[in-house]
């Protein structure tokens, strides 16, 4: 039950104005937590929510510059193409993976692809590649901002995706 306490703080930090959570426990003995009833549920009143402000930053010394690495930093990078979850038919082997990157590529930077663990370098400015020989399965991708040593300067959450292939011996699916 290790994501109970990540729920319980989710819940927690709700608006003041949604105080209102039902509990309940599923057959397999998994507690559930929602904003509606379910049949079962108990309800839970939240009386006020926890908030956190952290401390502002640490000033820097007059006349000193902001470091290099604060200026080369890249604020989001994610997986474009395919979608996290997607299910993907028929592809033949070949995967188009398209990635979005803010700001834009930086000269002497690079993408670089692990699926599946195995990584794969974009050409230099690319963020959009195809790879080769992707078959039915689940898969997992990520991608990596790296400079021209091969230093990993931001990477993005690793995102599910899945294969089918539609079976020759029974073309209609099914189970």
């Amino acid at each position: 039950m290790p994501k109970l306490p990540f729920l319980l703080a989710l819940l927690l930090a709700l608006p003041a104005a949604a105080t209102e959570v039902y509990r309940w426990v599923d057959d397999a003995g998994q507690a559930h937590y929602s904003d509606q009833w379910q049949p079962g549920a108990e309800k839970l009143r939240i009386e006020e929510s926890s908030r956190y402000s952290a401390p502002p930053p640490p000033s820097r010394p007059a006349g000193k510059a902001p470091a290099a690495k604060a200026a080369a930093a890249y604020e989001r990078l994610e997986i474009a193409s395919p979608a996290h979850e997607e299910v993907l038919w028929n592809i033949g082997g070949q995967l188009r993976v398209s990635v979005q990157l803010q700001p834009a590529l930086r000269n002497g930077h690079a993408i670089r692809l692990l699926l599946d663990g195995t990584a794969h370098d974009l050409p230099p400015g690319a963020t959009e590649t195809r790879l080769e020989e992707v078959y039915r399965g689940v898969h997992t991708l990520r991608a990596q901002v790296v400079d021209a040593g091969g230093k990993v300067l931001m990477a993005s959450e690793p995102s599910t995706f899945m294969v089918q292939q539609t079976s020759i011996a029974r073309p209609g699916g099914g189970d």
